[in-house]
């Protein structure tokens, strides 16, 4: 029986654009915002690889790709005679020569035998790592959209993965691919754009697919914001999704809000370094470490003008795991930050102008420290020991030379440890104070690690629960509930709260720890430079050196209590004198300082004949250490004292003179807010993950001003599906239903 013909095979000159289809890869990159709905709606962009598809087409129509010119499955065996031929090596005309050089062809097939599967199947494509098909590549976003029930996409078909070794099971694929209903429906799909019946489609879908993974981001970065754990998202979704919001069925996750707050985290970092070096800002840099729930890590802030007008201010810059807490690996670790956000060292040479840490000796060592590490690569990089520090270093130095401060804190700790350790003397404590109709404050410790401010607030509680304390010490006394033990301590307590040498000492506490609390928050507030905090310790040193000739309470009463007469234990003179010496001493001006001094004009001279020349040797150093010219900038100094008039130069020697950082205080925040964020009710974060939360927690805009549209535009250059797509798997069961459900929520 002679073999069964084949119809004449359609002319094969036309292109596949007969479908509406382009033979090459469409980048979403390569789109401008106006075509990126295009491309999200027909899914141009083709997987990586299927960069080499083949495209030669014919103009067989839509119809015809299962038609007359397309085989059976009881084609096969006949096929099986005629198709197999062997792989054309080189032989031929120069046309094929040039087609074999440019195709990748299925694995044992020759060019003929490609051809006339390409004139029955023009959807097909080729490349490197198998058959595709090209309908299903340019239709997957809408496939993925439209999806019905019974429709599989295969994965395979749409990014080109689709092989096997022998002809006739890879002819089988071929065959129940083009009969699928996924397939026939991207035909469709390609019969609608051909009719241009599609770009009004695309342009509506496209904008809903943006709203609707628009969502999905403005959820996530809440999240994020709110130091929520990923696992909230699909709380929030369901939220959005009741409240009549546009939500897709993607997204939902933790795992997809992990995904999504990195990527706009990511994103931000990127537009945020990439504006500091457009801008050529100089730079200082803050970090310090600490451990958390048994982890090392480094938090890194950069302090820059981020918009070129002098708006300085400390960003959050990386946060990084530590393995091990020496200067090599904290070198390490920083070199290796930075260059991972796009700072590199050429940039570094020229802007990286002061870094400030706390006294640590494996960051400030003179030999091996991290600063002496920097400065061997940076040599012009001026390192500065946090001033709050200092200042909490400079009270400790005081309270260990003046011997009755022991006292004193020894009294306030008692306190601490009677109320905070039993409930029973809290609520009696309470119960007094209603008597006297009065609202108390909380007791702290004093003069611990935490900050001096802490201090004050604990001294500042006694003195305005005194009348409470002492009524409460007095019913105690006299309580015969308790035994004996317990009223002679109370009494004892009693006698030493209501004497005057205690409330003497506690007035010098009270004076100053006011003082230094106002220099600490001073200190610690964003916007101070370091020519600011100079002039807040020498403004502190005055005040305290006023207090110290003024005399206090010494006998009477104080708040309606009778008091005692008895002497302070503090010597108040030597306290006063101890804290000026050891601030003095602690907090001198550095040669930094008397360089931006100048730049300040709270410290020029009153008197014009003075003015002059002041400070001109100081802003040419300045400008030189800058890589300025100390000769124009001494110039334009000049004419700002006695003119008013601002250069150029000026400008950038007033702009780093406010970046150089005083204090450490904003890793100390940065760290509490790690420890709110990763806090022990969540899984442990990755390091990544943890960067990325405080970097949206730390630097991004409120949620109101959060506008996700261009993070999800980038979200989907990189390939990433929308949150309308479809999601494969069985669908989340409901809750149990309860009876009382119906009771609580009718």
């Amino acid at each position: 029986m002679p073999p069964k013909k084949r119809p004449p095979a359609p002319n094969s000159n036309s292109a596949l654009t007969s479908f509406g289809f382009t033979a090459k890869k469409t980048k979403i990159e390569e789109l401008g915002s106006e075509n990126l709905g295009l491309a999200l709606a027909t899914g141009s962009q083709a997987p990586t690889s299927s960069t080499d598809a083949v495209t030669v087409a014919t103009t067989t129509s839509h119809h015809d790709v299962a038609g007359p010119g397309a085989l059976t499955h009881d084609d096969v065996e006949e096929e099986l005679d005629e198709d197999e031929e062997p792989v054309e090596t080189g032989s031929g005309s120069g046309t094929a020569m040039m087609e074999l050089e440019h195709h990748r062809l299925p694995k044992n097939w020759g060019l003929s035998q490609w051809r006339s599967w390409k004139e029955r199947n023009p959807w097909l494509c080729a490349s490197e790592c198998g058959l595709g098909c090209a309908a299903c590549q340019a239709a997957k976003t809408l496939l993925l959209h439209d999806k019905k029930t019974g429709m599989h996409i295969s994965d395979a078909w749409v990014n080109g993965t689709v092989s096997s070794p022998l002809q006739k099971q890879l002819r089988k694929k071929i065959y129940l691919h083009r009969d699928s209903l996924a397939h026939k429906r991207a035909v469709e799909i390609a019969d609608l754009k051909q009719k241009d019946v599609l770009p009004n489609k695309v342009e509506e879908m496209s904008s809903a697919f943006i709203d609707v993974t628009s969502s999905s981001f403005r959820a996530a970065y809440t999240v994020a914001k709110e130091r929520l754990p990923y696992s909230k998202m699909t709380p929030i979704m369901k939220l959005n999704e009741l409240n009549g919001a546009k939500v897709g069925p993607a997204h939902r996750s933790d795992h997809s809000c992990a995904a999504i707050v990195e990527h706009v985290a990511d994103e931000m970092k990127k537009r945020l370094v990439s504006h500091v070096l457009a801008l050529d800002s100089r730079i200082s840099i803050t970090l310090d470490e600490s451990t958390v729930h048994g982890r090392s890590y480094m938090i890194i802030y950069m302090r820059c003008d981020v918009t070129g007008n002098g708006d300085v201010e400390n960003d959050f810059l990386d946060i990084v795991e530590l393995e091990k807490g020496d200067a090599a690996s904290i070198y390490n670790a920083l070199k290796d930050s930075l260059q991972k956000v796009g700072i590199e060292a050429e940039f570094l040479k020229r802007n990286f102008i002061s870094i400030a840490t706390d006294g640590a000796a494996v960051l400030t060592g003179r030999h091996t420290g991290l600063i002496q590490k920097l400065q061997q690569d940076f040599p012009k990089l001026q390192g500065v020991h946090c001033l709050a520090h200092r200042l909490e270093l400079a009270v400790t130095d005081s309270l260990k030379v003046v011997s009755g401060c022991n006292h004193f804190e020894i009294f306030i700790s008692k306190l601490h440890s009677l109320y905070h350790q039993s409930t029973k003397n809290a609520k009696e404590l309470e119960k007094a104070a209603v008597e006297l109709n009065m609202q108390i404050l909380k007791i702290g410790k004093v003069f611990t690690i935490r900050w001096v401010a802490s201090s004050f607030r604990t001294v500042k509680a006694v003195v305005k629960d005194f009348p409470v304390l002492a009524n409460h010490f007095r019913m105690a006394s006299e309580d015969d509930s308790r035994t004996g033990v317990e009223r002679t301590k109370y009494g004892g307590l009693l006698k030493h709260l209501i004497s005057t040498g205690f409330l003497l000492d506690l007035a010098v506490m009270k004076d100053v720890l006011r003082e230094l609390q106002g220099l600490s928050l001073r200190l610690q507030r964003r916007d101070t430079s370091l020519v600011d905090a100079s002039r807040y310790v020498h403004q502190t040193i005055e005040v305290l050196s006023e207090y110290k000739i003024h005399a206090g309470i010494t006998s009477g009463q104080f708040k309606g209590v009778v008091l005692r007469e008895t002497q302070p234990k503090i010597n108040k003179p030597q306290f006063y004198q101890s804290i000026l010496d050891n601030l003095r001493k602690r907090l001198p001006d550095s040669e930094l300082i008397a360089m931006l001094k100048p730049l300040d004009q709270h410290f020029w001279p009153s008197e014009r004949s003075d003015v002059v020349l002041f400070g001109e040797r100081e802003v040419g150093r300045f400008a030189k250490l800058l890589g300025e010219s100390s000769t124009e900038a001494i110039e334009e100094f000049r004419d700002w004292k006695l003119q008013g008039s601002q250069g150029k130069i000026l400008n950038k020697l007033i702009v780093a003179c406010h970046t150089v950082l005083p204090t450490s205080a904003e890793c100390e925040r940065g760290f509490s807010a790690c420890n709110d964020t990763d806090d022990k009710t969540r899984n442990r974060l990755r390091a990544p993950s943890l960067a990325a939360l405080l970097f949206i927690d730390l630097n991004g805009p409120p949620i109101e001003k959060f506008n996700p549209v261009p993070f999800v535009l980038s979200w989907l250059k990189k390939g990433h599906r929308t949150s309308a797509s479809w999601i494969p798997g069985p669908r989340p069961q409901p809750a149990e239903s309860r009876a009382v459900w119906s009771v609580l929520s009718p």
